[in-house]
């Protein structure tokens, strides 16, 4: 046999430890897994002298299309980050509450992207049941769903429209994704600082506060057990919605939690520092409950991490300056999400085979797209993300790709980064290059 490209001396990362070998590749699949000298001839060979390995890297939270970015440069921000898939979130600029609307935006990503991607679709008020039916039929990879006001453009949801919504995407076996925050307890804060005439940074601690997420994650949970249902609770930045899933996922509740990086390094003193520059929601919390988070990732209790990637202007976040109550929530996470995590596994809190579960393979099965990616199988595809783990690297605002131009982690330094991604047998990002064409990433229905 004679195959498109090897890559020897690898050390093989997976959920379930690190194995020593290489990897043959051809047609843009991985054809064979074996012992160096049991690996057939290739046109070209890497030899990666022994450095990690993961089977591909999934974001399954991405806002795509949010202003100023487009599909072209998220996608190429996520090749910049290491990522080699992205799951686009449905945002404010592109709706995508039915099928229309959902094929419409599949025009826009495609041609334009840098790397694959899916898309989840979105459940709003007024629309029928049979919208996210015919979404999920169609290769929807996750529907988005709103406890709290989702914001202009997007009509909110009651609790019971949630409730008949999940019991139509459980006869399908669909897949609910929950940004789970208290709306009245949001609101009401938010009508008593303004009376106060609050606009300081800490305001936007006080409008979101624990207790809103605490207490809307335990609603959802009840309305998926209720309704069986299944369901992943997004961007969860608090241990008490983990230790809940993890309590009720004894009880035969099919739910999920996903967390960010910046639920792992930001805490409520960035906010009273930088204000805007980490305004996203929920907002970040103490130093010890991010203690507390690290240690349920790193033992095995948060499913998923993604970026939850939503960049604005630098002019949009600026009007913090005036009132932190009027500046959107999000922030760019693309450029440094594999850096920050690699981060962590060279400070010790997380390990590679951790790694590996949280962006590799649990996402590409929960997302069903699995085995076609987060797998080194035969057949699968040949997603592949080399790392580093000695590399020390400084974050700066003028090296990202994402269009927004800026990071809250501008000047942190951190040791270990992604240095090269090969995705279907083709390299598209060394040492920090984009070498990725727009146009090769592909559409990815799900499979399962």
């Amino acid at each position: 046999m004679h195959v498109d490209l090897v890559l020897k001396n690898c050390k093989l990362v997976t959920p379930r430890g690190i194995t020593e070998a290489g990897i043959a590749i051809d047609k843009g699949k991985i054809v064979a897994v074996s012992r160096t000298p049991h690996l057939p001839n290739a046109e070209k060979t890497l030899d990666l002298n022994g450095d990690p390995v993961l089977p591909g890297v999934l974001d399954g939270h991405c806002h795509a299309t949010s202003i100023p970015d487009t599909p072209a440069s998220t996608t190429k921000a996520a090749t910049h980050g290491g990522i080699t898939t992205i799951h686009d979130m449905p945002g404010y600029e592109i709706p995508c509450f039915n099928l229309r609307e959902y094929t419409e935006k599949q025009s826009v990503f495609k041609d334009n992207c840098y790397v694959d991607y899916t898309m989840h679709g979105a459940c709003a008020s007024g629309y029928p049941p049979k919208d996210l039916i015919e979404m999920w039929k169609n290769g929807a990879t996750g529907i988005k769903f709103f406890v709290s006001d989702p914001g202009p453009g997007w009509p909110q949801t009651s609790d019971g429209e949630i409730l008949n919504a999940f019991r139509n995407l459980a006869k399908i076996n669909g897949l609910a994704l929950i940004h789970a925050e208290n709306d009245g307890i949001i609101k009401d804060n938010h009508k008593r600082l303004k009376s106060e005439k609050r606009t300081d940074y800490s305001a936007y601690l006080e409008e979101r506060p624990k207790i809103a997420e605490e207490e809307a994650g335990r609603r959802i949970i009840q309305y998926l057990e209720a309704t069986r249902c299944r369901g992943v609770i997004a961007h969860t930045s608090i241990p008490e919605t983990v230790k809940n899933v993890v309590a009720a996922r004894t009880r035969g509740v099919k739910i999920h939690t996903e967390t960010c990086p910046q639920y792992l390094y930001l805490t409520d003193e960035d906010v009273k520092e930088k204000g805007p520059w980490v305004k996203f929601a929920p907002p970040p919390r103490s130093k010890e409950t991010v203690a507390q988070m690290r240690k349920l990732l790193a033992n095995g209790y948060i499913d998923t991490v993604a970026t939850d990637h939503a960049p604005f202007t630098k002019e949009e976040k600026q009007i913090g300056d005036i009132d932190m109550l009027e500046v959107p929530n999000g922030i760019p996470g693309l450029d440094t999400f594999m850096p920050l995590l690699v981060n962590a596994v060279s400070e010790g809190w997380l390990t590679l085979s951790q790694l590996a579960n949280v962006v590799s393979e649990k996402p590409a099965k929960l997302y069903g797209v699995y085995p076609r990616k987060g797998s080194f199988q035969p057949g699968s595809d040949a997603d592949l993300v080399v790392l580093d783990l000695d590399r020390k690297h400084v974050i700066r605002d003028e090296d990202q790709y994402t269009l927004c131009g800026w990071t809250p982690y501008d000047g942190m330094e951190i040791k270990g980064m992604p240095r090269l991604s090969i995705m279907r047998g083709r390299v598209i990002m060394d040492e920090g290059e984009v070498l990725a064409e727009k146009g090769y990433g592909q559409h990815l229905p799900r499979i399962n």
